[in-house]
């Protein structure tokens, strides 16, 4: 690291001297940019004395006032040219302890953005009145309800900066007023999918400071805030946080935006012979957990060896523990973690992920059953370097004699379909070992994956003869609760990650199904049912997710789907 520290000044003789000789004794081997806007009061000269003073000391002077955004972007020019990374900005008014700096220097290691907030723990600022922290803390507010980003603090002018982040960044557009050039700042490293973070540090007013925000700069921030607006539908989900678990909110969005360090920098092998972790998710699964072991026991793999079946149970309340411990000890490879709370399926998924070792992960949830050659048909496809992921095809034991039945088994059917021409993963995957976590807070983790492995360039594969055996609700009540929770995930997926799974895409569907259709009166009329239940779905998710504040990753179980009986051939 070559860390380097700006510091903008303006009419700061009193602050600065002090400011440096402290970054020097806490730091004597950090540089700094001092950027003097045309003081009147001599603090140009001063800086031009601590520069002779101190070593790895450079000073701008500016003919012009343009505001503390344009001051700080001729230092990041200065920092890039003379390749600085990271590059930390901090008042020079004494507001801003030198005592963070380390913490700064810490977080940059992992963070393109980081922020030194005053009110991510609690309200953090020492010498204000009243009523000025009332305005900042209502400002932020405001910041964040339009533009919707998990940040806390968007004025704050101590931050650190990769010099990555800045390069992607046109600094000829950055605006010069100082609350909008840090709110700019926070939307673009959003926009550019830059690693976020914030700490909380202590403001401290001070005797001779006094602000350098005009009140002409004010009324611009107000009014050109509205240029990095979320969409309605965001704001108004946003908004249904006040009452409610703000710390979710932020906790789920820097989960999703700020997405974990890959194992091995994404690295991977492509060996002779794969090593192969099998993830099971279970959950009172009493019924179902032995038939799902015994399938996996019976796999035949030839591109690859199963190294560990691991089973995360979690909070379950029935026999499920017990059964697997039994599978336990008399194969080594199973292994049972027991999670004490059921937190989710992804939450399980990640404490698989901490204990898998295999070249690929496999993810399965414990109310499915496998063919003997399911997973070596989703091992093969990864022998290409391209793929990062690879889906099975589900197959429901539903009968297919009712409505029911009939949505069951045509939307798997339509699943297939669209899969073999747009890779679409689901119910069980398999993918390269490279994450070491999902999102927590997604619920349809198959998605994020997916939007994971996109994400760093790798593409998907469907394996249509990889086959699990599923089973769908049986009555309309467990269909719908089914289908709104997916439709609930799918928008919470792509309302953080961007990401649109195909099925979203209402028109391409309608192409399958007039390519499927049967043009009997029955299968006439089941489809404008299902249809109308499809329709039903997806409104209520969409209100859900928007409107209700409801994110089923943590979902009511369909009791229905909870018996797979597999026939046998």
């Amino acid at each position: 690291m070559k860390p380097v520290i700006i510091l903008p000044t303006l009419n700061e003789r009193e602050n600065l001297p002090v400011l440096v000789k402290q970054i020097k004794e806490l730091h004597p081997e950090a540089h700094i940019i001092i950027v003097d806007d045309d003081s009147a009061d001599g603090t140009g000269k001063i800086a031009d004395r601590l520069a002779r003073r101190y070593e790895g000391i450079h000073v701008i002077h500016r003919k012009e006032r343009r505001g503390i955004g344009a001051a700080i972007v001729d230092g990041f020019r200065l920092a890039l040219e003379k390749n600085y990374d990271p590059i930390i900005t901090m008042d020079a008014d004494l507001s801003h302890d030198p005592i963070y700096l380390q913490k700064f220097l810490k977080c940059s290691r992992r963070y393109d953005l980081v922020i030194g907030s005053r009110y991510i723990s609690g309200v953090r600022v020492d010498g204000w009145r009243f009523r000025k922290l009332l305005i900042s803390k209502l400002a932020n507010m405001f910041v964040s309800y339009v533009m919707v980003k998990p940040i806390w603090d968007f004025t704050s002018g101590f931050r650190a900066y990769s010099a990555d982040f800045l390069r992607q960044v046109d600094l000829n557009k950055i605006p010069p007023q100082g609350y909008l050039f840090q709110i700019h700042m926070v939307h673009l490293a959003y926009s550019l999918r830059r690693r976020v973070k914030e700490i909380p540090i202590l403001y401290k007013d001070t005797e001779y400071g006094t602000s350098k925000i005009s009140p002409a700069d004010r009324r611009i921030t107000f009014f050109k805030v509205f240029n990095y607006r979320a969409p309605l539908l965001e704001i108004l989900r946003h908004l249904t946080y006040l009452g409610k678990d703000y710390h979710r909110f932020v906790d789920e969005y820097d989960e999703l935006l700020n997405p974990p360090p890959l194992k091995n920098k994404g690295k991977f092998r492509i060996p002779e012979k794969f090593s192969i972790s099998v993830g099971v998710m279970a959950y009172n699964e009493e019924k179902n957990i032995a038939k799902c072991l015994q399938a996996l026991e019976n796999q035949k793999v030839q591109s690859g060896e199963i190294e560990q079946i691991i089973v995360v149970s979690s909070g379950s309340t029935d026999r499920t523990n017990e059964i697997v411990r039994e599978f336990e000890k008399r194969n080594p490879r199973i292994k049972l973690i027991v999670q004490k709370m059921r937190e989710g399926k992804a939450s399980a998924i990640n404490v698989f992920l901490k204990h898998a070792r295999g070249d690929i992960c496999v993810i399965e949830s414990a109310d499915t059953v496998t063919e003997p050659d399911t997973i070596e048909n989703l091992i093969r496809p990864f022998k290409n370097p391209r793929i990062g992921m690879t889906g099975a095809h589900p197959i429901p034991t539903n009968s297919t004699k009712g409505f029911i039945g009939f949505c069951v088994h045509k939307l798997w059917r339509l699943h297939h379909l669209m899969a073999l021409d747009h890779p679409k993963c689901g119910e069980m995957v398999a993918f390269r070992n490279i994450f070491t976590r999902i999102p927590s807070y997604t619920a349809v983790d198959e998605a994020a994956i997916e939007a994971m492995v996109r994400e760093v360039g790798l593409e998907l594969a469907y394996c249509p003869d990889a086959i699990v055996h599923n089973k769908g609700p049986e009555n309309i009540r467990d269909f719908l609760k089914q289908r709104i929770r997916i439709e609930t995930g799918h928008r919470h997926l792509m309302s953080t990650k961007g990401y649109q799974v195909a099925t979203l895409r209402s028109l391409s569907i309608l192409k399958y199904v007039f390519r499927d259709m049967r043009w009997t009166p029955r299968e006439i009329i089941f489809m404008i049912g299902l249809m109308g239940l499809e329709a039903f779905a997806r409104c209520v998710g969409t209100l859900n997710f928007y409107l209700r504040d409801k994110n089923p990753y943590v979902w009511d179980i369909a009791k229905t789907t909870k018996v797979v009986e597999v026939q046998e051939v």
